[in-house]
């Protein structure tokens, strides 16, 4: 099967609306890896989507629930918008079927992530608004969102994250909080990440520290979950 009739089956499959269209020439580069080619391959159009889902996911959250504190918010938005949330949207988009990557390469969960945001800024720039993106993926978006409040442990991420690795090891979870934008109000003032055995596990933005920091922990948690196996201890 020729590369342009596997894109337009698998457009086919993804149930955009009407409206919206996709340029396959672009979405052939959201779907390649640079270990393909160096020149050619998906990270511009990453770092592109990786906004703009950031900003349907604030819309969609916002638009639910009005009545959630800005802190609560940027937590749940971090977990939909982290690798693990959106590589297990990939899949079930089957998107790893057009994902080209080098020879002896198996796309992992980040890869997944890092191409479906590739696909998004693809389907953005058609139009330049998020409408199209948000009639694609809010309901997805909002019934994850749903399922994240409904987790009794979401208004205290730090704390359940402490007791995660604890009862795995010796180990706190340690924070790297720093000022970006010094205006109060601001809901990226703080970033913070959250270390553990010398790997970040998540990042968070909030515009107190502890805001932030509790946006990075629901990051290391979903990543960190029970369903998911830690590091160990002796490596």
């Amino acid at each position: 099967m020729s590369r342009q009739r596997q894109l337009e089956r698998w457009v086919q499959n993804l149930a955009l609306p009407a409206s919206a269209e996709l340029d396959l020439g672009r979405l052939d580069q959201a779907l390649t890896h640079r270990s393909v080619d160096a020149a050619y391959n998906y990270e511009q159009l990453e770092l592109l989507g990786d906004a703009v889902l950031r900003l349907v996911a604030t819309e969609c959250l916002q638009e639910n629930f009005p009545n959630a504190s800005v802190g609560e918010l940027s937590a749940v938005r971090s977990v939909l918008i982290s690798d693990r949330s959106l590589a297990q949207l990939a899949q079930t988009l089957d998107l790893a079927s057009c994902l080209v990557v080098g020879a002896g390469m198996t796309a992992g969960p980040s890869h997944l992530a890092d191409a479906l945001e590739a696909v998004v800024a693809v389907l953005y720039l058609e139009t330049h608004t998020v409408t199209p993106i948000r009639a694609w993926l809010d309901d997805a978006l909002h019934q994850r969102a749903i399922a994240v409040f409904q987790d009794p442990v979401k208004q205290n991420y730090k704390v359940a994250l402490q007791e995660l690795t604890q009862a795995h090891s010796q180990t706190v979870p340690q924070y790297r909080t720093v000022e970006q934008h010094p205006v109060d109000g601001d809901p990226q003032r703080y970033q913070s990440t959250v270390w553990f055995r010398e790997t970040c596990w998540g990042s968070g933005y909030g515009p107190t520290k502890k805001q932030a920091e509790q946006a990075a922990a629901a990051v290391a948690y979903d990543r960190l979950c029970p369903a998911h196996d830690l590091p160990n201890p002796s490596d």
